[in-house]
C-alpha cells in the first residue's frame, strides 16, 4: 500500500484519479481521493455491448495520453483493464480516470527492462510478463485488448481457466 500511495503521489494528469490525502486511525487506513461517480468502463460495455467507433476513439485516446504520462514519470500500471477505467460522472461529458495503482511499479530511466514479478490479470497480461522479463510496455498491450473489447463487445482471449486464457496470450 505504501508504494501504491507513493506513486499515487506523484500524479497529476486529467486522466488519472486524484490523491488528496491519508488519514489513520488505530483500526483503519483512509484515503481521501476524488470522487468518480461515473460507474466502470466495463459496465458500460456490458450495457451497450460494443461501443461506436467514434466513442472508443475518444476514450482510447485519453486513456493512451494518460498512460503516456505514467511513463514519462516512469511508472508502469501493470493491471489496465476495463475495472480500472471509471467515468467521473454519469452522462455523455463523464471524463475518464485510470484508477488502482495497487500494481504499479516505478523504475529507473534507462534501467526500464527489470521487472519480473507476474502480476495483472489474465486477460489483459502481455506475454512478456508471463515470461517474467518485461518493460512497461506490457501496459500498451493491455490496451489493445481495453480497444479490442471496446470495439468488438468480447474479449480475444477465452478459456475456462486462467491458465488456458495464458496459453492462448502466449501463442
Amino acid at each position: 500500500m505504501k508504494t501504491e500511495l507513493d506513486i499515487m503521489k506523484l500524479l497529476d494528469f486529467p486522466n488519472i484519479v486524484k490523491y488528496y490525502e491519508i488519514y489513520q486511525d488505530p483500526k483503519y487506513v483512509h484515503l481521501v481521493m476524488e470522487y468518480l461517480s461515473g460507474g466502470e468502463l466495463f459496465d458500460k460495455i456490458l450495457s451497450q455491448e460494443k461501443l461506436l467507433e467514434s466513442q472508443a476513439m475518444v476514450i482510447m485516446k485519453k486513456i493512451f495520453a494518460a498512460v503516456k504520462y505514467l511513463h514519462t514519470q516512469n511508472i508502469c500500471h501493470r493491471d489496465l483493464k476495463l475495472e480500472n477505467f471509471i467515468f467521473s460522472h454519469k452522462g455523455e461529458n463523464g471524463e475518464i480516470k485510470i484508477i488502482d495503482f495497487g500494481l504499479s511499479k516505478q523504475y529507473k530511466p534507462g534501467n526500464e527492462c527489470t521487472l519480473k514479478t507476474i502480476v495483472g490479470t489474465a486477460l489483459y497480461v502481455a506475454p512478456e510478463v508471463l515470461k517474467g522479463k518485461y518493460d512497461y510496455k506490457c501496459d500498451l498491450w493491455s490496451l489493445g485488448v481495453v480497444m479490442f473489447v471496446l470495439l468488438g463487445g468480447y474479449p480475444p482471449f477465452f478459456g475456462d481457466n486462467n491458465k488456458e486464457i495464458f496459453e492462448k496470450v502466449l501463442i
